[in-house]
């Protein structure tokens, strides 16, 4: 997947991760868990929730997705 993490000293570090919401990349994922994947080659998931509405109905949906990963999927 798609991510990068940028560290400027004096300033928050830049994180991005393509297909990840951001609340889970700020609150989940640091710095370091950016450079164990790329220099370990070890995915990394992340699990998280959300309200969906559908036909009138409300469900709590509860979703595992792959949040950090070294390989180049394209």
């Amino acid at each position: 997947s798609k991510m990068y993490t940028l560290r400027v000293e004096g300033k928050k570090d830049t994180k991005r991760a393509k297909g990840v919401k951001r609340n889970i990349i700020a609150r989940m994922i640091n710095f370091d868990d950016y450079t164990y994947c790329l220099r370990e080659e070890i995915e990394t998931s992340r699990c998280r929730s959300y309200i969906r509405f559908k036909l009138h109905e409300v469900y709590t949906v509860f979703e595992t997705k792959i949040a950090l990963s070294p390989y180049d999927g394209k």
